[in-house]
């Protein structure tokens, strides 16, 4: 479930290092979680939504391992056992059941249910995706590597792009550095990306690979952007500091967390 490594030419000296390594490691225990799968695949995944949990309680104003960043992170982790074990509507109503008790203790609080309640949905729902898509023992594995490769090559497309070509910004309020080029950039290039998946792995026809490939570029750095709305909002410039020279767990998940719900309705429809 994780992002690619970010862009890195253009780093500080001081935080290059740190990138490199991180992103490189971040890959790596990716992949290797994507392979493996089973257990190992969903113990990943719930650990990071659980970390993610603790973020989003953070980032709205909450304390650290505050008791709504508890209860959130208990039920995505929940949720993701049960999807596991082929509960997924367990696993739903244990998500639901967690924001209508958020939304009837978070005013007491002196807390804002809309947000605690959107990240608890924000977070929790591509994991149950992520459990359930590699969960499939015919297209799983496949699929969420498809995913990081297309994931990964918009951000690298997209970043040489808006470096090269620069021209007008892409949403200059929320993300200063984002260029339309770099949009048109990352798409193609992970266009190409799901069309190269779909070669190797004999998928018909292409076109279509190409099409969902292109679809979810675009999605992910709408997600992206969504994420870079919401630190505005709060004031922030990372969601958290876990990961050396990234930022938040988050920061380096938007766009798979925004398109991990589309590859999973993607399948039910293909498959």
């Amino acid at each position: 479930m994780a992002s690619a490594p970010p862009e890195v030419l253009g780093a500080r000296p001081d935080t290059l290092g740190a990138r490199l390594v991180s992103g490189v490691v971040l890959a790596v225990i990716a992949i290797a979680g994507a392979v493996i799968g089973g257990w190992v695949f969903t113990l990943l995944i719930a650990a990071l939504g659980m970390l993610m949990a603790y973020e989003w309680d953070r980032l709205c104003g909450g304390p650290a391992y505050g008791p709504f960043g508890t209860m959130h992170a208990a039920a995505i982790a929940g949720a993701c056992v049960a999807t596991h074990t082929d509960r997924v509507v367990p696993a739903v109503m244990l998500v639901l059941a967690g924001a209508v008790l958020t939304m009837i203790l978070a005013r007491g609080r002196g807390r804002d249910p809309r947000w605690l309640v959107g990240g608890l949905l924000y977070i929790s729902i591509p994991g149950i995706c992520a459990v359930w898509i590699r969960g499939d023992e015919e297209w799983g594995r496949l699929a969420i590597l498809g995913l990081f490769a297309v994931i990964w090559s918009t951000d690298t497309g997209a970043y040489f792009a808006g470096k090269t070509i620069g021209g007008p910004k892409l949403a200059p309020s929320i993300s200063p550095g984002k260029t339309w080029a770099g949009l048109v950039g990352g798409v193609a290039a992970a266009t190409v990306a799901a069309l190269l998946v779909g070669q190797l792995a004999d998928l018909q026809p292409l076109w279509v690979i190409a099409l969902a490939g292109a679809l979810l570029s675009l999605v992910g750095q709408i997600g992206d952007l969504g994420k870079s709305k919401v630190k505005r909002h709060f004031g922030v410039k990372d969601s958290g500091s876990l990961i050396p020279g990234h930022g938040g767990i988050i920061d380096r998940l938007d766009s798979t967390l925004a398109t991990l719900p589309l590859l999973a309705i993607a399948l039910i429809l293909w498959v």
